[in-house]
């Protein structure tokens, strides 16, 4: 199985989880004409939405934020006194990192809003970089690909993987995999905060096996994070009668697997605003910002500490409290209830080609780290050997940069889950489709579901 990616160089980085605090002046889409707003008020006040567990969405589903004119650059610093610039022109400018370079040499990608461009492009030239755009129109390419979705069909993919489904496609593709095969089980872990089930699927033989939990789509718009969970599922599901290897997984483990886990955070990325990553919840310290990073509400590490923000403006905001997002806590209930029997756990994400493991908050190698290390190696060497796609491999704090409150580190320290994984997927950084970083065209769906699927197999123990 050959990689799209194959023949590019292996000098990429790790994706960025934005820091920015800001609430972003953007251009709201309607089917009527568009319109400005300096800021999204999120509570309809009148309809005293404040503080509800029902909130009020911020637009409705004929209104879309408008990102035509904002451009993706990208800039490789080549010094430290480089790298601090552009981590005080995150904090300075309306910035939102797709890749952040964590050392000398290594490359960021960032989205600049046209007001910006100018100052930020100088800013950059003045210390030395340069920055290169790589998207003058990002609007353009959220527009082909809802077009691609519309009308694009590859025949070489089953039809559930051809394009990006929406979250009720996937409610009802799990549905249906239950119905039609008796090793599956449709479960619902919980609710959103606007109140959608958090669905996933049971997939075994017997009773009391291992588990292995996936949860992906923590962050809205790595629409491709879903649809390798899903293509999981189908592989787990379908193939049980005709494949020995994947009848000996579903024998020996319990797979539990949850592709939409942040329901809320998905629907609004395909009716209002692409580019959104967290929650949709409504905060008690905030009346003109929404959502929280579920990614960074779990309760591990100083609450709110490193690679997180406390204004909820931000995308990495951590949430008024540990566990304060439904979400997090059903991902939380889920593992705990059945935590003597975890023996996996993956967090899947995009992008970059990264198999990574504990610790995120801490440079503090964990207990079993080598044992950690020769999994997630093992994993990356059978997708290498198959495909040449070429993942980096390390603990989370040195691979992407340090980061409190995650899901893989809470599930490895405090739920005990000993084998605790988060996988960054396709593109890489520096190929030919890196700038297009969480809009990856729905014809890599597949061969990133494969490639990924494969190392997870090998990585367990399983070719």
């Amino acid at each position: 199985m050959a990689s799209p990616w194959a023949h590019q160089r292996d000098k990429r980085n790790r994706p960025l989880y934005p820091r920015a605090d800001f609430c972003a002046r953007v251009t709201v889409r309607s089917e009527t004409g568009r319109f400005a707003m300096s800021r999204l008020w999120i509570f309809a006040l009148a309809l005293g939405a404040v503080g509800s567990a029902a909130a009020v969405p911020v637009t409705n589903a004929t209104q879309r934020v408008d990102y035509t004119g904002h451009s993706v650059l990208s800039i490789v610093p080549e010094t430290s006194d480089q790298l601090n610039v552009l981590f005080r022109l995150e904090n300075e400018m309306e910035l939102d990192f797709w890749a952040e370079a964590k050392l000398p040499g290594s490359p960021a990608v960032v989205r600049v809003a046209p007001e910006n461009l100018l100052k930020f492009t100088k800013k950059v030239s003045e210390a030395g970089m340069t920055a290169k755009i790589e998207v003058k129109n990002l609007q353009k390419l959220i527009d082909d690909e809802r077009h691609e979705a519309r009308f694009t069909t590859y025949s070489s993919a089953p039809l559930r993987f051809q394009r990006y489904l929406r979250n009720e496609e996937f409610e009802k593709a799990l549905m249906s995999y239950s119905e039609k095969y008796d090793h599956v089980e449709y479960t619902v872990i919980g609710k959103s905060y606007e109140g959608r089930d958090i669905i996933g699927v049971h997939i075994t033989k017997g009773k009391n096996k291992p588990i292995i939990f996936f949860e992906c789509g923590i962050h809205a718009r790595e629409w491709v994070a879903h649809a390798t969970c899903l293509y999981i599922i189908d592989q787990l599901a379908t193939m049980y009668e005709k494949d020995e290897t994947i009848k000996h997984l579903v024998d020996e483990y319990e797979w539990r697997i949850h592709p939409v886990v942040n329901p809320d955070g998905y629907v609004y990325t395909h009716t209002s605003d692409r580019m959104w990553r967290k929650t949709r919840s409504v905060s008690k310290k905030s009346k003109i910002c929404q959502g929280a990073d579920a990614n960074r509400n779990f309760d591990v590490g100083p609450f709110c500490g490193v690679g997180t923000s406390k204004k909820p403006c931000a995308d990495t905001y951590c949430g008024d409290s540990p566990f304060s997002e439904p979400e997090s806590r059903a991902i939380k209930n889920a593992v705990e209830a059945a935590k003597d029997r975890m023996s996996f756990y993956f967090s899947l994400h995009n992008f970059g080609l990264m198999w990574m493991f504990p610790y995120a908050y801490t440079n503090k190698d964990a207990p079993n780290h080598q044992d950690l290390r020769t999994i997630a190696e093992r994993g990356a060497e059978a997708i290498l050997k198959a495909t040449g796609t070429k993942d980096t491999v390390g603990p989370i704090d040195k691979t992407i940069y340090p980061v409190t409150g995650s899901s893989v580190d809470w599930a490895y320290e405090k739920a005990g889950v000993k084998n605790a994984f988060a996988l960054e997927l396709q593109p890489p950084m520096l190929s030919s489709n890196f700038w297009r970083g969480f809009m990856l065209p729905a014809k890599h769906i597949l061969p990133t579901a494969q490639e990924t699927w494969l190392g997870i197999r090998a990585a367990i123990g399983t070719p």
